[in-house]
């Protein structure tokens, strides 16, 4: 049930303890999430490609689910657009950030629960779900979560899916520069590679499109795919974006023109996989 008052709905808590781990990880970012991340240039590009691809697929008053929500940015700048948006997370301090962003939007609404466990969430109610920034890579189930989407998604809706491949040029190059081998191909360990935040840590998952359009065939077929930060300075290098800005500027070109081809699409820093709900 959404509860259309406060902006909130409870959901019971059954994670594993990855899921616990995932949480605890991202609830220590998140009283200082919006001050580090926001001002970050290469994620406001980022975010701005990103609603450009979701205003093409629908329009407002459309409904939108962000499952990997945060604390609310992408749900809070959709709603000013009129789109009615739901933002869930796992994390309880995410939520709480966000909820300070609903209290003056009608359009706006979130709850804590996880995107592999969105029972209390109705079903057939959203035209798309959204999950940003990599999201899905803290789970190795990619299957179950597509079906939580389709479940939620009214027919052919759909699901914009922003994921980190399993090898990233940029990162590879950042890593070896520094004589960092072991970590400079990280992505690509069996099993997921562990990562932590402020001392927490979790497992993170990296899947290739190909892989990661096996794992949604079931529900989804794929409409469009293309990648962010094959060339240019991804947001762990916004430094260099902000010292280059015209060297930016035309590797911003290069990407745009190669972003959908299938070999540069697997190796940028993120990509965008469009799914749209198949029909039943």
């Amino acid at each position: 049930m959404i509860q259309k008052e406060g902006g909130t709905v409870e959901s019971p808590a059954t994670t594993p303890m990855h899921n616990q781990d995932v949480s605890a990880a991202f609830g220590s970012l998140a009283r200082n999430y919006d001050v580090t991340f926001d001002p970050n240039v290469v994620i406001t590009r980022l975010r701005k490609n990103l609603y450009g691809t979701i205003s093409n697929l629908v329009h407002p008053p459309a409904t939108i689910l962000d499952i990997n929500c945060g604390t609310g940015t992408d749900a809070l700048y959709l709603s000013t657009k009129g789109y009615s948006t739901f933002g869930v997370d796992i994390s309880e301090e995410m939520i709480a950030e966000a909820l300070k962003k609903s209290a003056v939007n009608p359009n706006l609404q979130f709850a804590r629960t996880s995107y592999d466990d969105m029972g209390a969430l109705p079903e057939n109610r959203f035209d798309l779900v959204l999950s940003n920034f990599g999201g899905l890579n803290c789970t190795s189930d990619l299957r179950t979560v597509g079906e939580h989407v389709a479940k939620r998604l009214k027919p052919e809706g759909y699901f914009v899916a922003v994921l980190m491949p399993s090898f990233s040029l940029w990162e590879t190059y950042a890593y070896a520069a520094r004589g960092q081998l072991k970590q400079a191909f990280r992505r690509l360990r069996r099993g997921g590679t562990q990562t932590e935040f402020n001392g927490k840590a979790f497992t993170v998952h990296y899947f290739n499109p190909q892989k990661a359009a096996q794992q949604f065939a079931s529900h989804f077929f794929v409409r469009e795919v293309y990648a962010w930060n094959v060339f240019t300075p991804p947001p762990h290098a916004w430094r260099v974006a902000t010292t280059f800005p015209r060297l930016t500027a035309q590797l911003e070109k290069i990407d745009r023109m190669i972003c959908h081809v299938p070999l540069f699409r697997s190796i940028g820093d993120h990509y965008v996989m469009v799914l749209e709900k198949r029909p039943r």
